[in-house]
């Protein structure tokens, strides 16, 4: 399904959205909560797939006899919307919050999450880098990230995505938990295991944002930048696809943070990409999609063409389970071109019914799934993480697939199913508190159906971030490679 939409920037958005403190009357309340409700036991493709039936009518008694009582405001609202629809495990379904008429200030650290702790992504206020988070204000930082992952939504149990998108907002976050303060009691050890405890004011969400690029795990200083801003600019903030060689290891690094570009700009920059590619006589290339949260499947397509050994599959099945559109006046379309209507028209009308759904087993895009005349032929590595998502985790699966070998972390996006395709934001009428939710399950094509249920794409090797590797600002995954192939290259 070939659906432009503007998704992502709503996606992009998120984590500069606050809240205001609007009071509701239960009454109030309990109708949006109602609308919330009705939308996802209506239309939410995969509502059962991890909670039961059982265990979703016990959350609804809950909230309804009890947690209603406890609703006294738009951000008491928010969080328990927020707590329930974690109980979907859908990484496509994000709760956002109205915007403030003002940013309050916020925690200042910058963190990086190892092994389920928090250390500090920076040597700011005199804290060294690398420094464990023992606690806040008394909250210890385990209890602080369980608190928090209800906030970031992922496929399945995955936690890497979780993960990434806590420690990227974390100051936010903690203002969404815990509200604002003027100062925070921070307990920490240092790498030499020294136990401290510091006030820290709290700063403006610009001045936490302006610290951004001196993060060590953005890897400036393993790629010797001068310029870290620049530096951040042209790798992570980038959406184009990009090339670099390491001329010493004939070897190709492409990086590509997004497949949600235009189709065909982006097929020309793949076009020039692996033409210079065969220029260089590279024989050993390594993918990136550590950044890459999705966009459209075609893309991912496209660039897996230019890799692949033989023809591919992306997925088995497509499936939703309504004809119209639940709660429509709460809607807001931003599909380009589309209606609820006319895209089950298009693609779901004749499609074959069983029980409450429809089932679309073809898939448009088959066509493109050979690889390339001028596909790269040697040997391919490709980078994943827990924000390689949606359109980014099926071009992983098609690597894990075709037994292309994959370094790094699990992906935030779901290995058996996702849902996408058709998104739709609503607002709740009372609190304003906007949904974007989408409306089709996609069943994905897997070989190996050995796999936990809930898991993302697993990695070949996993290779994860050491907090010796965070304070010296190691690119682990890339390192190993760049050491695996200079290791084996008389081997070639």
């Amino acid at each position: 399904m070939k659906i432009k939409s503007s998704i992502r920037i709503f996606i992009l958005l998120f984590p500069v959205v606050t809240f205001s403190q609007k009071k509701l009357t239960q009454k109030q309340a309990l109708e949006d909560y109602t609308v919330f409700k009705n939308v996802i036991t209506t239309g939410h493709p995969s509502l059962y797939e991890y909670t039961s039936k059982a265990v979703w009518d016990s959350l609804f008694i809950h909230f309804e006899n009890q947690e209603i009582n406890t609703i006294k405001n738009s951000s008491d609202l928010y969080k328990s919307i927020t707590h329930l629809s974690d109980y979907i495990r859908d990484g496509h379904l994000i709760v956002m919050r109205p915007a403030l008429e003002s940013i309050p200030k916020m925690f200042p650290l910058l963190l990086k999450i190892i092994d389920d702790k928090f250390y500090t992504d920076t040597d700011d206020f005199g804290i060294p880098v690398g420094s464990e988070i023992v606690s806040i204000d008394n909250i210890k930082g385990t209890e602080l990230r369980n608190k928090l992952l209800k906030y970031a939504p992922s496929d399945g149990y995955n936690t890497t995505k979780k993960d990434r998108q806590i420690e990227r907002e974390f100051g936010i976050l903690h203002f969404y938990e815990f509200g604002t303060k003027t100062t925070y009691q921070v307990e920490y050890k240092t790498p030499t295991n020294e136990v401290f405890t510091k006030d820290i004011k709290s700063q403006p969400f610009e001045s936490i944002g302006n610290r951004f690029a001196n993060r060590h795990s953005y890897y400036s200083n393993y790629h010797n930048a001068r310029n870290k801003r620049e530096f951040i600019k042209s790798t992570l903030g980038k959406e184009e696809p990009f090339l670099y060689f390491v001329d010493s290891l004939h070897t190709a690094v492409l990086t590509m943070n997004s497949f949600g570009l235009d189709i065909s700009t982006f097929e020309s920059s793949l076009k020039d990409i692996f033409k210079k590619i065969r220029q260089k006589k590279a024989e050993h290339l390594i993918i990136d999609i550590r950044q890459n949260k999705g966009g459209y499947p075609l893309n991912a397509i496209h660039a897996f063409s230019y890799i692949a050994n033989k023809p591919f599959k992306q997925r088995i099945s497509q499936h939703i389970i309504t004809s119209s559109l639940p709660e429509e006046k709460y809607s807001k379309n931003i599909v380009n071109g589309y209606t609820y209507e006319t895209f089950f028209e298009k693609y779901f009308k004749n499609a074959s019914k069983k029980r409450n759904e429809w089932i679309l087993e073809t898939d448009e895009n088959e066509s493109s799934m050979i690889p390339h005349k001028k596909r790269f032929n040697g040997k391919t590595y490709v980078m994943i993480g827990g924000k390689t998502f949606s359109a980014g985790s099926g071009f992983a699966l098609n690597c894990k697939n075709e037994g292309i070998t994959l370094v790094g972390q699990e992906t935030g996006g779901g290995y058996y199913i996702q849902t996408g395709q058709y998104p739709m934001i609503y607002e709740l009428p009372n609190s304003k508190i906007k949904i974007l939710i989408s409306f089709v399950k996609v069943k994905r094509y897997v070989k190996d159906n050995t796999i936990q249920k809930g898991s993302g794409v697993l990695p070949d090797l996993t290779i994860t971030l050491s907090v010796q590797d965070l304070i010296d600002g190691k690119d682990s995954p890339l390192d190993y490679l760049l050491t695996h192939i200079s290791k084996n290259k008389g081997n070639q």
